[in-house]
């Protein structure tokens, strides 16, 4: 009796395993799952707590970097590990797993047998797996993924990211209609077993295809209605067919072939510059601000500000954006791209959209009227972006797109020209854009040797 009360005191002073379940799960959250899974030995209290974590991130290359310190550890043993991690995890709250290896640590088809059990047991619905190149073994050759049909068609499974894995067949995308981001990233396959791969995920609405073509190049094709964002760089291809009519972003990182093999079909991005128009293969991405919060929500953080997206953010040398200055909610997404980005751009189009928008205007309870958006709010003043070139097109001079402008010249974030293109009711309001450009010229600059045109 007297021991168990000297336990029941001990207790009664733990008061971190009071918690809520959801609260410790953000305390597992911040330990590697080796940390948390050594929380079972705490207590009672926290003997299945790891199991209910919906995040698993396993790092076997973490393990490979202690090998010198662990040298009764084996390569099998750690990835039996991590295989005993998931099959104990409770997969009703499992949601997301990432896992990071190195392709000798994992053999006897490891993989295939995590694929199986997170998809089609724990049922998850994010899932990414890396196949990173090791630095110490690096003639290391791409894994080659070779999944029973169906692998990947589950309908709890949402998202799927593959990296530097060789597909040779797309019979584990069969009908994989449950898909609605699709990352492949480091692929190696052919073109035509590529396109079955995509034509077999009509649901996707955000698509990154960083591939190298095997045996013969070919013809990439995408056709998807539900597209929203794509991201595309392919290597060893013969060209690239793009039918996507409602992708509201599409970024090219890289197009290895012929100008006239690529062929975009995308309406919704009516933009006066583009991949090949600096006369230089830039980097370019066209984004027109309207797309519902969810998929921007979605793309604003898994491709600007996730550590591993940060390497395509760094190729980008142009971009085309249309706004609408009088939509609050647009300038403030417009406002996040571009603190986000990190560099200096070569050239930057804004091409200036109205529309319907609500008014920028609100008024209060008692009737009166708030100070305009702009003039409250200063958007763009806390933003370090920087580009050489500036095109500011269909220019109207209204006072949205001169407060902008403004900020542009006077903060130093164009370097070297900012071109206007005047809308094509430019005759109506010569009198204004000409009165606007002059008014413009008259700011002090960031950047003494800026020149201010009219294109």
């Amino acid at each position: 009796m007297k021991r168990q009360s000297s336990v029941d005191a001990i207790n009664a002073n733990d008061q971190i395993s009071r918690l809520p379940d959801e609260v410790l799960h953000k305390i597992l959250s911040k330990l590697s799952i080796q940390e948390a899974v050594r929380t079972s030995v705490l207590s009672c209290r926290w003997v299945d707590l790891w199991k209910e974590m919906p995040h698993l991130f396993l790092d076997l290359r973490k393990l490979a970097k202690f090998r010198t310190l662990l040298p009764h550890v084996t390569d099998n043993d750690a990835a039996r590990s991590m295989t005993k991690v998931i099959n104990d995890h409770r997969g009703g709250h499992l949601e997301r797993c990432t896992i990071y290896y190195y392709s000798y640590q994992c053999k006897n088809r490891m993989v295939d047998a995590w694929i199986r059990s997170l998809i089609h047991v724990k049922h998850i619905k994010h899932l990414t797996l890396i196949n990173y190149l090791c630095p110490f073994r690096p003639n290391t050759k791409p894994v080659t993924l070779d999944l029973p049909p169906n692998s990947f068609s589950h309908p709890y499974l949402k998202s799927l990211h593959l990296g530097r894995y060789h597909i040779k067949t797309s019979h584990a995308f069969n009908n994989c209609g449950n898909l609605m981001n699709l990352e492949l990233t480091g692929i190696l396959a052919e073109a035509g077993v590529l396109n079955a791969v995509l034509m077999s995920c009509p649901s996707l609405e955000v698509l990154v295809v960083i591939i190298n073509c095997d045996k013969g190049r070919g013809l990439l094709k995408i056709e998807n209605r539900n597209l929203k964002f794509l991201y595309l760089s392919c290597y060893k291809i013969d060209g690239v067919e793009v039918s996507t009519p409602n992708v509201d972003i599409l970024s090219i990182g890289s197009l290895w072939c012929e100008r006239e093999n690529v062929v975009f079909e995308h309406p919704r991005l009516q933009f006066h510059r583009n991949y090949w128009t600096t006369g230089k293969i830039y980097a370019h991405t066209s984004y027109s601000i309207s797309c519902p919060d969810q998929v921007y929500l979605y793309i604003y953080i898994n491709f600007f500000c996730m550590p591993l997206s940060q390497e395509f953010l760094s190729e980008f040398s142009s971009m085309s954006v249309s706004v609408d200055l009088a939509n609050t909610k647009q300038v403030e997404m417009l406002h996040e791209v571009l603190a986000a980005w990190r560099g200096e751009m070569e050239e930057l189009e804004v091409l200036f959209k109205k529309c319907n928008a609500p008014s920028a205007e609100v008024e209060t309870s008692i009737g009166r009227t708030k100070k305009q958006f702009w003039e409250v709010n200063k958007p763009f003043s806390d933003v370090n972006f920087t580009a050489y070139t500036v095109w500011l097109s269909d220019f109207s001079g209204s006072k949205q797109e001169i407060a902008f402008a403004s900020w542009l010249i006077t903060q130093g974030m164009v370097i070297k020209t900012m071109l206007i293109k005047p809308s094509s009711s430019f005759s109506s309001k010569k009198l204004e854009i000409e009165g606007a450009m002059a008014n413009l010229k008259e700011l002090p600059k960031g950047h003494s040797e800026l020149d201010i045109i009219m294109a």
